[in-house]
């Protein structure tokens, strides 16, 4: 059963661009990871600082096995001097779907 990995967080004001830019290289990085169908990128309507990144996953088994490696530490580097405080990690399982995209649109 494929997830959905939701990391919500607050970046430091005035970096947003930034923060951006650096997604796309983390998302560059990490696609092509065993398991790993494609990543999302959502900044909150009402609060410009305040982002949701939204992946996709085989499985939770798959997510967790590249998270727990220290190759994630790695990749995942360019993005961590724009967290402002904590950054939130939910893992929700698809219970019901008209359609399961196999990768999300980028």
């Amino acid at each position: 059963m494929s997830i959905y990995v939701m990391v919500s967080a607050t970046i430091k004001p005035g970096t947003a661009e930034a923060f951006e830019s650096a997604f796309d290289v983390v998302r560059a990085t990490v696609a092509g990871t065993p398991g790993h169908l494609g990543d999302q990128l959502l900044r909150h309507a009402g609060e410009p600082d305040r982002y949701t990144l939204l992946g996709h996953w085989e499985s939770t088994e798959k997510f967790l096995e590249w998270e727990d490696a220290p190759v994630h530490r790695e990749m995942t580097v360019p993005l961590r001097p724009y967290w402002a405080g904590k950054v939130d990690r939910t893992i929700y399982e698809i219970t019901s779907a008209d359609r399961v995209p196999t990768e999300t649109a980028r």
